[in-house]
């Protein structure tokens, strides 16, 4: 169903303006019974009991004059394009838009001899090693030995377990250079 005809049967159902009915919808993701309780609770319905029992058996895929099952059920099997809805791409796109706001909220500080040079994203860390990977590790391995160090700065990843994992690399690489220049001497 369009969104101009879950509007008007919503209008007809509760009996508010077209604007009402379309920011009711727009308010509960275009479902039509979650935006029939939201006007409910809002006391904008005309006759609340006839208009859920009806809308219920809508929703249900029931026909209300024949109660007879409904055939096709174009809101819920498929999406505004008439193609299928799919619940897994709805998901992916929540877990991406978590994992891109989380990324930004924490970032990798970089520092040289203890004094912070860059405040680096974790997002845009993630991306570099996704493209550059072959490139990003050697070049924070080798940095490791001119005294730089890595350590993550915020509420999920600026834990001290993962910033001590971080602070074990570079005492061990400090550790390997001592033994080398010990060896030279």
């Amino acid at each position: 169903m369009e969104h101009l005809e879950k509007v008007e049967k919503l209008r007809q159902k509760a009996d508010v303006s077209y604007e009402e009915a379309k920011k009711a919808l727009e308010e509960c993701d275009w479902d039509m019974l979650d935006a029939l309780v939201m006007l409910e609770e809002q006391g904008k319905i005309k006759d609340p009991e006839a208009a859920s029992s009806q809308f219920s058996s809508d929703r249900t895929g029931e026909n209300p004059q024949t109660s007879q099952p409904l055939a096709v059920f174009p809101e819920q099997s498929q999406g505004e394009s008439g193609q299928p809805k799919s619940n897994f791409f709805t998901k992916l796109g929540r877990a991406i838009k978590y994992l891109v706001q989380k990324g930004c909220e924490n970032s990798l500080v970089i520092k040289q001899h203890g004094q912070a040079l860059m405040d680096l994203p974790v997002i845009a860390f993630l991306i570099l090693l996704l493209l550059f990977f072959w490139v990003v590790i050697p070049i924070m391995v080798i940095s490791l030995f001119f005294d730089f160090s890595y350590n993550f700065k915020g509420a999920e990843l600026g834990k001290d377990k993962i910033n001590r994992t971080m602070d074990q690399a570079t005492e061990a690489v400090n550790h390997f250079k001592s033994e080398i220049n010990k060896d030279d001497k």
